[in-house]
């Protein structure tokens, strides 16, 4: 598992976040009107990457950091992320299993970061879909003082 420092820093709209991002390019529909920024959790928190060596479902990642006692994240952890760990991205896809916002034509979708042809991107993923096994999977773990973290482009 790799883990990440998020600080949550700042209480912007969701546009002012996809701004922070610096994405070469963000889907259109990533927008206040269907992601409203509910504010940061207090305090920092601790983003981990699982990972699988076979395609799998949201239900299968959801079930693997429930048995690691991992929380979802939020859609608002998923742009904080992009914006405060930019690189992550562009070694796999990274799906963030928040709650699914129900978009066009009754998809399931959350919010995915990944790279393409060396531009960062900002997407949605179907919720009901398969991923590939390059995908990572992003969960919320309990904050540690002992554990390493990644902060910035270590």
């Amino acid at each position: 598992m790799t883990r990440y420092r998020i600080t949550r820093a700042g209480r912007g709209s969701t546009e002012q976040l996809v701004e922070a991002g610096g994405y070469g390019y963000a889907h259109s529909c990533v927008t206040s009107e269907n992601f409203p920024s509910r504010g940061a959790a207090p305090g920092p928190a601790e983003i981990v990457l699982l990972e699988f060596d076979h395609a799998v479902t949201a239900s299968d990642a959801l079930a693997e950091a429930a048995r690691r006692g991992l929380s979802r994240p939020t859609y608002e952890d998923a742009l904080h992320f992009g914006a405060e760990h930019p690189e992550a991205q562009r070694a796999h896809p990274i799906i963030f299993l928040h709650e699914p916002w129900v978009g066009y034509f009754g998809r399931r979708d959350v919010l995915s970061l990944w790279s393409n042809a060396g531009r960062r991107e900002l997407g949605l993923e179907g919720f009901d879909d398969r991923f590939a096994p390059d995908c990572r999977f992003a969960f919320v773990a309990p904050v540690s003082r002992t554990t390493s973290v990644h902060e910035g482009a270590r």
